[in-house]
């Protein structure tokens, strides 16, 4: 048989991109005669690859594809890599691409001069491992020394380009621009193929790209300082809404921040670098740069000038810079950064005054309900027993002290407890969360509502704590209503719902309400509502005050096509542009009114306008000038932008004067029942009474409250309509047909049960944390293993990989029947990974013409528009198309397909409805069936508490909450409620009234639209601690060890750790531990531990340690970062001298977060050994405290290496 060989050649080209191909040799048949070499066509790659081949290949692909552009090129029979991605692959996957081995020279780096004057540099020098320099060519990610060629890894390869970008900088802010991407690359490393010198070693940046003022009187004037953050910090801040500590957040420590404010203030100019005595280099970034020009200019103004720069920093820098267009109204500089420090500091001179609501705090959801319970004993025997959380220590010691006597059971308060060390352990774990619940409920929420930054407001009458304004409309009394006849100003034909909208708005103003909230659902003409009802009101009042429009910059386009589409021209009069450049001819002097403190605008044209538009910025920033003028009506669309009682923007809008202000939303609840009350006090003010009164009668675990308030709000009272109208396009729209959700249970094939079975085992350890960012990787390890145990980033075996799913299992049952019948579906997944691969299994398993096509965030709009034409325009018959929940939930219409299979599903019910709104909308003439493949464990006593079912319960539950009594459809007890049903596993009766419960009922049975107390009791969780969890606690091969819990003042045992790695090869220890650096004893504690796994194993190459640096982490500042890394470092040299250790320091300070604690032992073979520590290797190396390690395997798949041909190469 003539012997073939089948491997890639890579080839390095002039522009540094790599060609591969894959060649084939057969062995001659003769002796003498040459090999027969053949290159391979890219289309016959998939049956001719080997497994390993194939995997790397697919990895490089995903890699490839991360970018929004393909990087993987095809060239004829080969393909093209990029020199940063062939960096990018792993040692074994790269040589199996024929690209040449790692090579063994070391990068030495050598700062030239000062970080920070012209004339620094960096030479870089290869060496070889003796330390001799070498001459060396590099291209692309290859490097040639001696005549052979190697690979430069990512690092290297990276910082061998910066360096050399460095060097070719002519200006001194371009090469400190370049410096600091070249740390980043660096970090803190010991050891390593890169040696940078002392003075690059040492050098520490601190990369600012945002600031705030600290404001402060200095000799009796006004003046301030910058106070520098990190991007992170400020894009944080941004998303959550949530005011920064300028102390424990800034950039920069106290006494750096103190040096740099000095340094800034005696320069003559601002520089892009500055040198801090202790070593650091702060680096600005140039916009950053020059819009601190204007703070050291105002530095050195006038007492009253640096007071008008202080009141509205963001608007002067605005205008500094010109940033932007002048219609960008919303473009706010995000330079300035407003912080807690900021508002109460101002407090003494009277810039800023914070308005404090207490109230408005949210009340941190408890993990634990009031009574705490075991269960003991076996179903169907077992019992329940409740404990008072008090009285836990004496119950343990009662247990304790029974187990050393060896009784099978004890009494305690007249119950009889199990003498056993697992119910020792339950108690243990109780007492554990309530600590940690006690913790959480003191703690409060740290966020704080924006506080009024300027003096130069117009006061007003709040009702935050007491009722000092409320406007009555005329209730009874007063004329019948008359329904509207719309004019014939109106062009377009009202639906029925709109004639209701528009006769409900009409009611409002012949009654006198002060104010209206329109609600409906998006889609169903809300714009057309209100434009048809102002042309009523002209009808009857040709003289009627101008209407003003305050909506974001984006929508007010958008209302000027509406009125030319819907209303016939000049019917409502002329209509006024008051933002952007239209300003500029209205403005009488410079500035804006909160700067000025009077009005800046010329109103008087504004008085005989029709319809006036502006921005709810440009009426904040003018709000005295608007604030002179009698409105008709004053409309504000997305009004949710008022949702902050105390905001900048929320004041000016209450100065407003409009005989009738109507709010349109689609989202009246957008975070917190609070939404609602600030919202009414800006357009009724009164209606729900004070701030605190809400806060205190309304909460969301209260049917009956939540009730109370629905009708409050959705009924009419007396002869005045309600105060809020809200439908929903499926109860309303007429034609459109069924739409039912199935539900389709599946139990876990072994494989994921069992990784199912070790992500509850790890749960236990990562609990002990208690902080919510583990509770939430617990939950998404939970959700990600019942969607599938692996990744599919390699498979080659496309049905070994679905069989091993549960939910995959069940879509490709429902998609063959989805077949047969002739339909399209629409598959909704949120891992990209997954979506690539069902892309090319899904055209392999049904024989389509081509991939799926996928809608995700890595794909321009107007493609996806593009993608989603296609699908339209197919001919009938069978097609899917792949969209993530979030990037193709919104905005598409896809009313060809009459199927939605939710692959994977996202917390909020909301976002999972609007992608079902894809498929059920305007247009869609065949019943919908919406489908949910739930995985479930197929042991009984755990089946009802899988994730998937736990979820759904959850999701359905909200769903219907949510769209009845206005409940939020996010809250920050999902993750406690998740967590708790997952690993908890119980439920209490309680005869409490009124409260709401999220029960374990059967995902099969629809909930019910209301309770009867008196049929169907009231069900409230209760916390439980169980002895074992059957089916999963018992250790799949018996000798091995899974969990174990080292007790205080006890030794530990090391076999938890020793049965994975005695006597093996690990290539790479990883070591995450957020605080095991913080002090000298951690750190030579981590260096103990490491010696101890040392001598287990028969090697160890090289260990990674992530931890956060000292700096951010001693309150005293005893030891700066370089004490922290000198001391590991000298430890190490005299323990592990042999040893590679390569050191990631994380800064709380830039935003870094680290909840792991965990070690990874990567070996040889591929095997993943893994350990997660409860308490840190703190808690392992010393018996202070309790502490619990969960050990998992992740071996090489078993599928993956019994199946060597690919399925297909995509």
């Amino acid at each position: 048989m003539t012997k073939v060989d089948i491997r890639f050649c890579a080839m390095l080209r002039p522009d540094g991109r790599e060609r591969i191909e894959l060649r084939e040799t057969r062995a001659p048949s003769l002796p003498l005669m040459k090999p027969k070499l053949n290159t391979i066509p890219i289309a016959e790659w998939p049956s001719k690859l080997s497994y390993s081949q194939g995997r790397a290949l697919a990895k490089a692909r995903v890699q490839g594809e991360d970018d929004t552009a393909q990087l993987i090129k095809e060239d004829g029979d080969g393909l093209l890599l990029p020199a940063h991605l062939v960096a990018d692959l792993e040692e074994a996957d790269a040589r199996e691409l024929g690209l040449p081995p790692v090579t063994p020279l070391t990068l030495q780096l050598n700062g030239r001069g000062l970080v920070h004057e012209a004339t620094f540099n960096v030479e870089a020098r290869w060496l070889s491992r003796g330390g001799q320099a070498e001459r060396c060519d590099v291209a692309g990610a290859r490097i040639r020394t001696r005549g052979e060629s190697f690979r430069l890894p990512r690092r290297l390869f990276q910082a061998w380009q910066l360096v050399r970008e460095l060097n070719s900088k002519s200006e001194l802010s371009a090469r400190q621009a370049v410096l600091v991407k070249l740390k980043e690359v660096l970090g803190n490393q010991i050891g390593g193929q890169i040696e940078p010198d002392g003075q690059i070693s040492r050098l520490k940046i601190a990369h600012a790209a945002a600031f705030s003022l600290d404001l402060k009187l200095a000799d009796g004037e006004f003046d301030f300082d910058p106070v520098l953050f990190a991007q992170r910090t400020n894009e944080t801040s941004q998303e959550l809404g949530s005011l920064p500590d300028a102390t424990s957040e800034g950039l920069l420590p106290p006494n750096g921040a103190r040096a740099f404010a000095q340094k800034f203030r005696q320069a003559s100019t601002v520089r892009n670098g500055y040198l801090m005595p202790d070593g650091t280099f702060v680096f600005l970034d140039e916009g950053l740069r020059r819009g601190l020009e204007l703070v050291h200019r105002k530095q050195r103004a006038s007492n009253e000038e640096k007071r008008e720069f202080a009141r509205n920093p963001t608007l002067a820098m605005r205008e500094y810079l010109a940033a932007g267009s002048a219609e960008d109204d919303d473009g706010e500089i995000c330079l300035f950064v407003e912080t807690e420090q900021f508002s109460t500091r101002v407090r003494d001179i009277e810039v800023w005054k914070p308005v404090v609501v207490p109230w408005l705090k949210s009340k941190p959801n408890s993990w634990l309900p009031e009574i705490f319970g075991v269960r003991i004993g076996d179903p169907p025997h077992d019992r329940q027993i409740s404990l008072v959380p008090e009285r836990l220590p004496e119950l343990k010691a009662a247990a304790a002290q029974a187990l050393q006597d060896e009784k099978e059971d004890f009494a305690f308060e007249g119950e009889r407890y199990p003498a056993t060390p697992e119910f020792v352990a339950a108690i243990e774990n109780l007492s554990t969360l309530h600590d940690e619940a006690t913790k959480a409920q003191t703690a409060g929420n740290q966020d704080q509502a924006e506080p009024p930054r300027d003096t130069y407001f117009l006061q007003v009458d709040d009702n935050l704590e007491e009722l000092k304004f409320a406007p009555l409309a005329a209730g009874e009394g007063g004329p019948a209503f008359e329904q509207p006849n719309l004019p014939q100003s109106v062009i377009s034909t009202p639906k029925p719902h709109q004639k209701i909208g528009i006769a409900w708005l009409s009611h409002g103003w012949q009654r006198g309400t002060p104010g209206l909230l329109l609600a409906d659902d998006m889609g169903l003409g809300k714009t057309f509502q209100a434009l048809a009802f102002f042309a009523w009101l002209k009808g009857q009042n040709p003289s009627l005050a101008p209407i003003l429009i305050v909506a974001p910059s984006g929508l007010l386009k958008n209302w000027e096509q509406e009125i030319e589409l819907h209303i016939r021209p000049g019917a409502l009069g002329r209509l006024e542009r008051v933002y952007g450049g239209d300003l500029n001819r209205l403005r009488t002097a410079k500035g804006t009114d909160i700067r000025g403190g009077s009005s800046r605008l010329d109103v008087s044209e504004l008085r005989d306008a029709g319809v006036v538009l502006t921005t709810f910025e440009t009426m904040r920033d003018y709000h005295m000038s608007f604030a002179k003028i009698r409105f008709s009506v004053v409309v504000y669309d997305e009004i949710q932008k008022l949702k902050n009682p105390v905001s900048q923007m929320t004041r000016a809008a209450k100065t407003l004067n409009g005989q009738l202000q109507i709010g349109m939303t689609g989202t009246p609840v957008e975070n917190r029942l609070q939404d609602l009350w600030s919202i009414s006090d800006v357009i009724f003010p009164g209606f729900l009474g004070t701030s605190k009164d809400f806060e205190t009668k309304y909460t969301p675990d209260d049917r009956v409250a939540m009730e109370s308030l629905h009708s409050k709000i959705t009924e009419q009272a007396d002869n005045t309509p309600a105060f809020m109208l809200r439908r929903m396009k499926s109860d309303i729209l007429e034609g459109l047909p069924e739409k039912k959700m199935v539900i389709h249970e599946a139990a876990m094939p072994p494989r994921q049960r069992a990784a199912y079975d070790k992500v509850l085992l790890r749960a236990q350890a990562m609990r002990q944390e208690g902080s919510r960012g583990s509770m939430l990787e617990i939950i998404q390890q939970m959700r990600g293993t019942s969607l599938h145990p692996a990744s599919p980033h390699a498979v080659s075996d496309d049905r070994a990989y679905i069989e091993e799913s549960a939910r995959l299992q069940k879509t490709f049952e429902i998609l063959q029947s989805i077949r047969e019948e002739g339909e399209k579906a629409l598959i909704f997944c949120e891992s990209h990974a997954m979506q690539d691969f069902l892309s090319g299994a899904l055209q392999r398993w049904f024989d389509l013409p081509h991939p799926v096509p996928r809608i995700n965030g890595s794909i321009r709009s107007a493609e996806r528009q593009n993608i989603v034409n296609r699908f339209q325009a197919a001919p009938k018959g069978f097609d899917l198309l792949i969209l993530s929940p979030k990037a193709g939930g919104v905005g598409l219409n896809i009313t060809s397909a009459n199927h939605v299979i939710h692959l994977s599903r996202w917390w909020n019910p909301a976002v999972e409805d609007q992608a079902t709104d894809r498929v059920y909308r305007i247009g869609q003439d065949k019943p919908v069936t919406v489908h949910l493949p739930l995985a479930i464990h197929p042991d009984p006593s755990v089946a009802e508490h899988s994730f998937d079912r736990r979820l759904d319960a959850l999701m359905r539950r909200k769903r219907q909450l949510s769209s009845t009594l206005l409940v939020p459809p996010e809250s920050d007890s999902d993750a406690e409620y998740l967590l708790a049903e997952t690993l908890d596993w119980a439920t209490a009766r309680t005869g409490e009234e009124g409260k709401l419960a999220l029960e374990a009922e059967d995902p099969l049975v629809p909930l019910p639209t209301e309770r009867e107390p008196e049929k169907a009791p009231k069900v409230r969780r209760l916390l439980t601690a169980k002895d074992a969890i059957p089916g999963w606690e018992e250790q799949p091969p018996a000798a091995l060890i899974s969990r174990l819990v080292f007790k205080q003042g006890e030794a530990r045992d090391w076999r938890i750790f020793s049965q994975y790695l005695d006597g093996a090869d690990i290539s790479t220890l990883k070591i995450v531990d957020p605080y095991t650096c913080a002090h000298r004893k951690q750190r030579q504690q981590v260096v103990a531990f490491v010696q101890k796994l040392r001598r287990m194993t028969a090697n160890i190459t090289e260990v990674e340690l992530t931890a956060y640096d000292a700096e951010s982490t001693n309150s005293d500042h005893r030891e700066s970062d370089d004490d922290q890394v000198e001391h590991l470092s000298r430890s190490w040299r005299s323990g592990l001298s042999d040893v590679p250790l390569t050191l990631e320091i994380k800064s709380k300070r830039a935003g870094d977060d680290l909840h792991d604690r965990s070690v990874e032992a990567v070996a040889r073979t591929g095997d993943r050994f893994i350990w997660d520590l409860g308490r840190g290797i703190q808690g392992v190396m010393s018996a202070e405290k309790d502490c619990t390690v969960v050990a998992t395997h992740e071996p090489i798949s078993s599928t993956q290496q019994s199946q060597p041909k690919m399925s297909g190469v995509h």
